[in-house]
């Protein structure tokens, strides 16, 4: 019942982040978001280069970008998105390497705010998503909402079980709680599987 109840809620957090893009909301350069970025750059930012595939993947203050063998850069996060980390690996099963990296954002209705809706929250949240490359191209697979609890690291193996609806891509987690100065706090592991379409808490 709590592994349902989990997915549940990780399945629904990804169709909440389709539904607000489609409703008029907007990954935004918040002034929540520029005083994140401001708080992140005074503070040790992670480096980071893997290659695979003949592509390089390398995340630079809160920047990621996939480049080919050339050079040429083929895809660069946005820049109202602050990535925190990357992995690389088949999460989904189809037998191609996936970008599972998080981030942070804040969202933004702006003038199309619907008026039915009292809260248009621009608050700095932590989020997780999944890309593949596909013909020279990113392309997204899967992503969540604002998470319930903030990632602080990660780690990706493929040693889980693997069933028609699991692929034995398994993830673990630190996370810990969201303060206004976006400090970390103690933080506590969390495993999940990869089965269906979304991550399941073990």
């Amino acid at each position: 019942m709590r592994r349902s109840f989990i997915a549940l809620i990780i399945v629904f957090a990804a169709l909440l982040a389709s539904c607000g893009k489609a409703g008029g909301a907007a990954d935004a350069l918040t002034p929540e978001f520029q005083r994140f970025l401001e708080i992140r750059r005074s503070r040790p930012q992670a480096t980071c280069t893997e290659e695979l595939g003949g592509c390089t993947y390398s995340l630079e203050a809160g920047v990621l970008r996939v480049s080919d063998a050339a050079g040429e850069v083929l895809w660069q996060s946005k820049g109202s998105w602050y990535v925190e980390g990357f992995r690389l690996g088949d999460v989904d099963g189809d037998g191609s390497p996936d970008l599972l990296f998080t981030l942070w954002k804040s969202y933004s209705f702006g003038p199309t705010h619907p008026e039915r809706m009292e809260n248009d929250v621009t608050a700095v949240r932590c989020h997780l998503f999944l890309y593949t490359l596909r013909g020279g191209h990113m392309k997204s697979l899967w992503g969540s909402s604002n998470l319930p609890r903030p990632i602080y690291a990660f780690e990706l193996s493929f040693d889980g079980e693997k069933t028609p609806v699991a692929s034995g891509a398994v993830l673990r987690t630190q996370e810990g709680q969201y303060t206004d100065d976006f400090t970390r706090t103690d933080a506590l592991e969390h495993v999940y599987v990869w089965r269906g379409w979304g991550f399941v808490e073990e």
